[in-house]
């Protein structure tokens, strides 16, 4: 039985973590989604606790009709020493056949050494715009954004009053660079 893992913050789940999905199961037998940085949350990068991205997941994947068996969605705490995070991983996530990656900074702690499962690249669906830091970004600025992700993401957003939550965050605290109200009329 052949298992691929795909890893990410998924703050949102959007269409191209939806998009990876279904590729990995066309290959696979099982998905295993690790979320990371699971430990952060309510602050503009991480808006979303882990077990809202879980829902965000699940959801998604239901409303796809994808067969939760071949599932598995593990939250990730992140370590404050990179030089053993793949060991950290690979101890909470059973075990993979396949990692599918294209993040530069993941594929170099990949490559200090040699692994016992293959790296894959994953097939971008709109890398530009379907990217969680600018579908939070469009949140803010009043932009289209419900496209960019399932419409199961969009219920339990406007659900946990995570569209207001966002603006606040960005009012607040800025976005990653420490800009705050950059852009005029968020609300």
């Amino acid at each position: 039985m052949k298992s691929g893992l795909m890893m990410g913050r998924f703050q949102p789940f959007h269409n191209g973590h939806l998009n990876l999905a279904h590729q990995i199961l066309e290959d696979c037998d099982e998905l295993i989604i690790a979320i990371g940085s699971s430990q952060f949350n309510y602050t503009f990068s991480n808006p979303f606790t882990a077990g809202e991205r879980i829902h965000l997941i699940h959801n998604s994947l239901i409303e796809e009709k994808i067969d939760l068996k071949r599932v598995y969605i593990i939250p990730i705490l992140n370590l404050e020493n990179n030089s053993i995070w793949i060991q950290h991983l690979r101890s909470m996530v059973p075990k993979f056949n396949y990692i599918y990656t294209g993040n530069k900074f993941v594929l170099e702690l990949l490559s200090g050494s040699p692994q016992p499962f293959d790296i894959r690249p994953p097939k971008f669906y709109d890398e530009v715009n379907c990217s969680g830091t600018n579908i939070r970004m469009n949140i803010v600025m009043n932009k289209e954004w419900k496209d960019l992700v399932p419409n199961a993401v969009y219920a339990i957003l406007s659900e946990i009053n995570g569209i207001q939550r966002i603006k606040v965050l960005f009012e607040t605290q800025g976005n990653a660079s420490g800009e705050i109200k950059q852009y005029p009329d968020i609300k």
